[in-house]
């Protein structure tokens, strides 16, 4: 989060576009997308390590639509339409399709990824608000900022070593600037004219991106049950995009 909000903080300086009093900001809206960025980095990577790779990503990237839903309904008024509910479930289980491993069992309630989906979504509602009277950069930088700011205790139970060492500090670059910076800063623009539960089930397509890449480039193999998982996925983006395009509702200001 801190090298996401650095990133962005050098490429508002660098446009001599810099947030205008971010302090006048609404913080009904900015303190619950913090705290919510700030939840899902914290719940998803310690969800990963206790419930694993698969069921800690399926999990936490599959609730988050349904909770943003609700939450959409209840903070912006904000209703899906009928097309939404088949598109997400057939999403959900190409998503789940996907990501089962041979013999893979579930031991135990994965309480940390679903936390982490809860954040999520909860990050997606309360960004939204700000997307629409300031630029996603501008959002993102102060979200970012905060969420950086509020993890630095961490550094001193884990120590920042390993980004010292090459390797680490070219991870970190790249989950800083793309998956943070960039991914985040595009993800709130697309909100600004997309309703938020069609917007977290197409974020979906997420994993179906990374299977492609596996395929293409790295030549994994895909059976019968992924390439099921595939293929459902990509049905039900393709069914959400035929969704509508705008809010059905005046949103909440």
């Amino acid at each position: 989060m801190e090298i996401g909000a650095a990133a962005l903080w050098l490429w508002c300086a660098c446009r001599k576009n810099l947030p205008h009093n971010p302090l006048s900001w609404p913080l009904r809206w900015l303190l619950p997308a913090t705290l919510g960025l700030l939840g899902f980095q914290v719940f998803f990577f310690g969800g990963i390590q206790s419930s694993g790779v698969a069921v800690g990503t399926v999990t936490a990237i599959g609730v988050s639509p349904i909770m943003a839903a609700v939450l959409a309904r209840v903070v912006l008024g904000e209703k899906p339409d009928r097309l939404w509910y088949p598109a997400t479930l057939l999403a959900l289980i190409g998503l789940w399709l996907l990501n089962m491993q041979d013999g893979q069992t579930l031991r135990h309630l994965p309480v940390l990824p679903l936390l982490a989906g809860c954040c999520y979504a909860c990050y997606f509602v309360f960004a939204k608000p700000l997307g629409r009277n300031h630029a996603p950069d501008h959002v993102m930088l102060l979200l970012c900022a905060g969420s950086g700011v509020l993890l630095l205790p961490v550094h001193l139970f884990l120590p920042p070593g390993w980004l010292l060492e090459p390797r680490g500090m070219g991870i970190a670059l790249y989950l800083g600037v793309v998956t943070a910076a960039l991914a985040f800063s595009l993800t709130l623009a697309g909100l600004r004219r997309t309703p938020t539960a069609i917007a977290a089930t197409l974020a979906l397509i997420e994993p179906l991106g990374a299977a492609c890449w596996g395929v293409f480039f790295l030549g994994e193999q895909l059976n019968q049950t992924q390439a099921a998982g595939m293929f459902l996925l990509c049905v039900g983006v393709i069914l959400e995009t035929l969704g509508k395009k705008t809010p059905s509702s005046q949103q909440a200001s």
